[in-house]
């Protein structure tokens, strides 16, 4: 058999694949076959050792566990054995038993097991033959301790025969490099300290085979004296020892001179393994740097553990952390001893201490930043100043302002923790201001300094130009300035120059006389919060509003109300609103633009699409109410569409347009399509166009409904109670009365008429509902007061339903008891159905006759432009269109 043992190599046999994890990573775990080697005596016939191991080195593992066994082979084998694998690359020691049973070199088989896939390897091993398995062992080496160890020591050894094999015990922070001539059994034990070393006994053995192995002990120590107890501890001298804490977290430790560290300091202890040791500075100085800005939990000691000391010691320099930064300890449960950091400059973004800033024994102030520290301070519209809570404790910190770009005088009170920006004296501009927060100005504290934070102040123009005439109107851009140029300047000529979003609640205009144009822009988000009567956008216009659609609005009301003004006596046109209403008013008033349009004023292609639900009475999709007491007060070519649910017991006069009239009001060239509903007990007055009036003088002209509209008592497709009521048309409606028990009148046009219906159209409607006794369900008009009659007009295509029905009108008004009207006149239908309350066709039972309740009956061939006009509609105000007479000019025209 040779002597001379040389390497021999199966080759590098591996299976290597793309496999997942269970955590789906991709992984290409391989075995380093080429890497694998033996250690210990193998000698034929004799029971191996316990240091007899295989070395089996793999690569591009993914942590986990990893279980290796081999087959038994001449008599040695790998007993099965589970081990965890590092991450990436590294190698196992897997111990080897049994007997060898053949001499020379053999190949022993090792199967692994990992993430579910089967890998194979090899590891050569050389069988040796003991001719003298009951000699001894000659085994020479020095053993003197090695203290203060920092570098690689050499040990020379010599050991017979020349084959035994040595072999080192581990020792943390100690690796061990044997070198051995088989040939002359001559060696050296190369001891290599890590930064782990503390210290310890090595124990270098010597064996072969069934021979009585031989242990040399040596001694190494990496400082110049201790043994980490409390009777004998460590001494530490320079940086290379204080960083030895890191790896004996329980031991003892004590400083024999004052110690700087170049090196970027790491945290000693962890929560998970706290130092629990004792640190005693003897009076010395410990000086460090930390620069790890990303980081939590950064001082000199991570976390102090329950049972530790750190006592007697300086320490300074610089740490810089995120959260949780401090001189000495980021967390402690025990009190410091004589210890102190003002020295240290401590920064980070969040609780930062002197001392220690969380745990049992935290600092009584650590400087604290809330998560509401501003970044933002608005100094209002025509304010001067304003003021934001800092969020930060204690309030008695000291800020310092790093950088100004706004000419803003900065001050920061401690009592009340507010940083307060004033522009009083400056030439204020927009910009940001940069401030850093230390717990103390001077003394202990004052190294303790947060991040510097950026803080925008900003004030905005209260109008981006002009001088608020008429030729110079008063600019705005935003929310604030429109706010700010109604509110101070509400006699002026103010004009957007782009759309505006709106945020949080609007604060009410009182009054304004100027002149507000809106350029076709659009206000979104519009919420009013309305406590007060009579509020609105404004509460009350004498001024010109114009040109802008409102969106997104939305109104809780809980008095009356208009959206645009409460009161109007000023004009309002080209105005568009949508979005929701919602009024609590137990009392009157609610308009979708103005609450109360009084005399001498106008509102003129207006526009709103509401969702309006409303409790209280006189309530309008334009206007609640048309007061023109001394003046006319206008209403003219508004639409109104959406939905109005009017929900109030015993409440009146609700429509789509305007609710009430009381004055020499005009309403003229409307139209509705809402969806109306006034359903409540006692409920009244309900019109598609106009609920009721109280006088003679007002005029409804020219107006269209082609919408739904449903109440108690009277209803009417143009009025529930209507005065004047010219030209209108009321087409692809449905009115109703569905009340049980009502005593009131429904009918196309008004419920009841005042003074005449004249020239007005209903087609394509149906008409239903319950009425009082005596009474009738009608195409035109159903009861009559103060002189009301009909004249003129016509009913088409339309179903009338209802206990009694007529086609023209309920009544004859020639015959009211009081104030009587003139006769009917010169009335027509074509094509009405009439249904009895069974729903059973009635028609036959109508009397055709043009001054009769039923009107006279027109075939649908002789209708057309000529025929209109020979019962005398006005071709100024209609059109022949599609085979129809309509409207020239109704509801709003959107420029």
């Amino acid at each position: 058999m040779k002597n001379n043992i040389l390497l021999y190599l199966l080759g590098l046999i591996l299976l290597v694949g793309c496999n997942k994890d269970e955590e789906n990573k991709y992984i290409s775990f391989a075995l380093d076959t080429e890497h694998n080697s033996v250690e210990g005596s193998f000698v034929q016939g004799a029971e191996l050792l316990s240091n007899c191991q295989a070395s089996i080195s793999y690569v591009n593992a993914v942590g986990g566990t990893a279980t290796f066994s081999s087959e038994e082979v001449n008599g040695i084998r790998i007993e099965k054995t589970s081990l965890a694998l590092d991450d990436k690359a590294g190698t196992v020691k897997l111990r080897i038993t049994g007997v060898p049973v053949e001499l020379g070199i053999m190949y022993l088989p090792v199967s692994v097991e990992y993430m579910g896939y089967q890998y194979e390897t090899t590891v050569s091993v050389v069988i040796f033959e003991d001719t003298d398995p009951s000699g001894s062992i000659e085994f020479k080496m020095e053993t003197t301790p090695i203290t203060n160890m920092k570098s690689t020591v050499e040990i020379p050894f010599t050991v017979l025969p020349t084959m035994a094999a040595v072999t080192a015990s581990e020792l943390q922070g100690l690796n061990v490099k044997i070198t051995q001539d088989l040939n002359t059994g001559q060696g050296v034990v190369a001891l290599t300290p890590t930064a782990e070393l503390l210290s310890g006994t090595v124990e270098i053995t010597a064996s072969f085979g069934a021979r009585t192995p031989v242990v040399k002990e040596i001694s190494v120590n990496a400082f110049a004296e201790g043994e980490g107890t409390a009777e004998s501890p460590y001494k530490i001298s320079d940086a290379d020892g204080l960083n030895k804490l890191k790896f004996g977290l329980d031991k003892v430790f004590i400083l024999t001179d004052d110690i700087e560290v170049e090196a970027n300091w790491a945290p000693v202890g962890t929560t998970e393994a706290p130092f629990v040791g004792v640190l005693n500075g003897d009076g010395h100085q410990v000086t460090y740097h930390i620069n790890a800005p990303a980081n939590d939990s950064q001082a000199f000691f991570g976390t102090i553990g329950a049972g530790a000391e750190v006592k007697n010691l300086n320490f300074s320099g610089e740490v810089t952390g995120r959260n949780i930064v401090a001189g000495v300890a980021a967390s402690s449960a025990v009190a410091l001893e004589n210890c102190n950091a003002d020295n240290v400059l401590v920064k980070g973004e969040n609780n930062l201490a002197v001392l220690i800033a969380s745990g049992d024994e935290k600092d009584s102030r650590i400087l604290t930043i809330g998560k509401d520290f501003p970044t933002l301070i608005n100094i209002t519209v025509g304010e001067t100043s304003a003021s934001e809570l800092l969020d930060v404790l204690p309030m008695d910190i000291y800020m310092n302002v790093l950088k100004n770009e706004t000419n803003a005088v900065i001050s920061y009170n401690t009592s009340d923790g507010k940083i307060t920006a004033d522009i009083t004296n400056s030439d204020f501009v927009s910009g940001d201001i940069t401030v850093e927060l230390k717990l103390a100005e001077t003394e202990s504290g004052s190294n303790v300094t947060a991040l510097a934070k950026t803080i925008a102040i900003v004030s905005k123009k209260m109008n981006e130009g002009g001088d608020g005439s008429e030729a110079s109107p008063y600019i705005v851009a935003d929310g604030e300035q429109l706010a700010a140029m109604m509110t101070n300047a509400p006699s002026s000529y103010i004009a957007l120059q782009n759309n505006i979003q709106l945020s949080g609640e609007w604060a009410i205009v009182g009054e304004f006389t100027g002149d507000l144009d809106g350029k076709g822009y659009t206000v979104t988000g519009l919420k009013i919060n309305a406590k007060d009567a009579n509020s609105g956008f404004v509460k009350t216009n004498k001024g010109t509003i114009h040109d802008l659609k409102f969106v997104d609005v939305d109104v809780t009301a809980t008095m009356s109300f208009g959206t645009i003004a409460g009161i109007n006596q000023g004009t309002i046109r080209d105005i568009e609103v949508s979005g929701k209403i919602v009024s609590t008013n137990g009392g009157d008033l609610l308009g979708g633009i103005v609450g109360d349009n009084l005399a001498q004023g106008v509102i003129e292609n207006c526009y709103v699409n509401l969702d309006m639900t409303a409790s209280c009475g006189m309530v309008g999709g334009i206007a609640g109410r048309n007061r023109g007491t001394g003046g006319v007060a206008i209403v003219r070519n508004c639409t109104s569409e959406g939905i109005l649910t009017a929900t109030g017991v015993n409440k009146t006069r609700i429509a789509g347009i305007v609710g009430r009239g009381e004055g020499p009001d005009l309403i003229k060239g409307c139209l509705s399509s809402m969806t109306i509903t006034a359903t409540a007990s006692g409920a009244n007055g309900v019109g598609g166009i106009f609920g009721a009036n109280n006088n003679n003088d007002m005029k409804i002209e020219e107006c269209m409904f082609t919408g739904t509209v449903k109440s108690g008592n009277d209803v009417g497709g143009i009025a529930g109670v209507g005065v004047n009521v010219l030209n209108c048309l009321v087409e692809n409606a449905s009115v109703s009365n569905t009340v049980s028990g009502s005593n009131g009148n429904a009918a196309g046009i008004c419920g009841t008429n005042k003074k005449y219906a004249t020239n007005c159209i209903v087609r394509n409607t149906e008409i239903s509902g319950v009425v009082g006794t005596s009474k009738a369900i009608s195409g035109i008009n159903g009861n009559y007061q103060n002189n009301g009659t009909t004249k003129g007009c016509v009913v088409e295509s339309a179903t009338i339903k209802g206990a009694k029905v007529q086609r023209i009108s309920a009544i004859n008004p020639a015959t009211v008891s009081s104030n009587p009207g003139a006769p009917l006149a010169n009335n027509w239908i074509c094509d009405v159905t009439l249904l009895n309350g069974s729903n059973e066709d009635i028609s036959s039972s109508a009397t055709d006759d043009t001054a009769g309740l039923d009107g006279g009956k027109v075939n649908r061939d002789q209708i057309n432009q000529a025929w209109y006009e020979s019962i005398g509609f006005d071709m100024n105000v209609w059109e022949w269109k599609d085979g129809k007479l309509t409207l020239k000019n109704v509801g709003y025209k959107r420029k």
